[in-house]
């Protein structure tokens, strides 16, 4: 039977979280989904998602329903679900940036070209680079009891790396990075510290910021420190403190990367499957920065499991990802996933190894797929 994609549906689920998730851009006590159903000839479904903040995206799930039924769908009913680089010109033709649309369906693409072969995704995208996959743990901002009580038991479960999200009070940032690290020392734990501050300091702050961490102590790296457009801001945060500097929200396309590496702004690229166009744009991202010399993070928008699998996929089969990524953050938010197995019962001593089961090796349960959704 043919593997044409013979239909695209896209819902929007809306997924209570547990408790409040506050970084320096936003803060939320829900998250809406926007997952894409592929439907081929031959009766396969594939599944993708894409988890945009507004602030931070400048999508929502409603604008890529809308993008997606009206101008991506339509240029790839009959096309093969293989031909993923004819997909992506189609959907730069219908139209431009949207990247969090075209990731969703550039994910089920994937999920569904997997399932026609009977093959996990990170065989037919790279291969078994790794066994598992390194994860970090994310702490939103609240207060430093409550920040520091978190880290500490993540730490003690095997996670290696502690992200710290910070941005609004640099003298709290400072006095519970400093808080954590003398209990990860004292507990004779090796984890280290990620600073992330969505883009919500000043140059002279972040250096200030940063400075001072440094007398203290040892930072695996700071990301995004100042407002996503202010590269030269980045680049004299590089030039005046030891600490590496990773961006993201900096980063939303393969020219976002490319005029990064050029003038030389930062160290470590978080790539967001989700963010950027997909898996097939984040290998090009990828390659761009292994050949810079640089290394790479995957990175979360708080997906739920069918996003957390796509990245778990590319991280298995993409070398250059060498920094412990916390793509697994919306797992431990969100009061209920809508794949059937939680994403968390992959996680042992702070890593992850991916399913073998065909496409993303995951199984969504679709009864949730109306729940929420428009």
């Amino acid at each position: 039977m043919e593997n044409k994609i013979k239909k695209i549906i896209t819902h929007i689920v809306e997924v209570p979280l547990k408790n409040t998730w506050q970084i320096s851009l936003y803060s939320a006590n829900t998250r809406q989904h926007a997952v894409v159903e592929v439907i081929l000839e031959n009766g396969i479904h594939g599944f993708g998602e894409a988890s945009p903040s507004p602030a931070f995206m400048g999508e929502t799930a409603e604008t890529i329903k809308l993008v997606n039924d009206l101008y991506l769908a339509p240029v790839l009913i009959g096309l093969p679900v293989d031909e993923i680089a004819i997909a992506h010109t189609k959907m730069d033709q219908a139209i431009y940036a949207q990247t969090a649309a075209k990731s969703a369906i550039d994910i089920a693409l994937h999920d569904a070209w997997g399932k026609t072969l009977n093959q996990p995704l990170y065989k037919l995208i790279g291969g078994e680079v790794r066994e598992t996959v390194p994860l970090t743990y994310v702490v939103g901002i609240k207060n430093n009891e409550d920040a520091y009580k978190e880290a500490i038991r993540r730490v003690n479960e095997g996670f290696n790396v502690i992200k710290i999200k910070v941005g609004n009070e640099p003298k709290r940032d400072i006095a519970l990075v400093n808080l954590i690290r003398k209990a990860i020392n004292d507990s004779g734990q090796e984890a280290k510290i990620r600073l992330d501050a969505n883009q919500g300091y000043d140059v002279p702050t972040a250096i200030k910021v940063i400075r001072e961490l440094e007398e203290t102590g040892e930072i695996e790296s700071v990301e995004q420190p100042v407002r996503k457009w202010n590269i030269f801001g980045i680049k004299e945060i590089r030039e005046k403190v030891k600490t590496p500097i990773m961006i993201d929200e900096t980063v939303f396309s393969l020219e976002d990367a490319m005029n990064a590496i050029k003038l030389g702004i930062a160290d470590i690229i978080n790539l967001k499957i989700c963010k950027v166009g997909g898996i097939y744009q984040s290998k090009k991202i990828a390659a761009l920065a292994e050949a810079a010399g640089m290394s790479c993070t995957v990175g979360s928008n708080l997906e739920l499991g069918i996003g957390i699998a796509a990245s778990a996929q590319f991280v298995t089969s993409t070398s250059v990802v060498k920094n412990p990524s916390d793509f697994i953050c919306g797992a431990y938010l969100h009061e209920y996933d809508i794949t059937k197995m939680p994403m968390m019962d992959l996680v042992k001593d702070g890593a992850m190894k991916v399913s073998e089961k065909p496409g993303l090796g995951i199984d969504v349960n679709t009864s949730l797929l109306g729940k929420g959704s428009k």
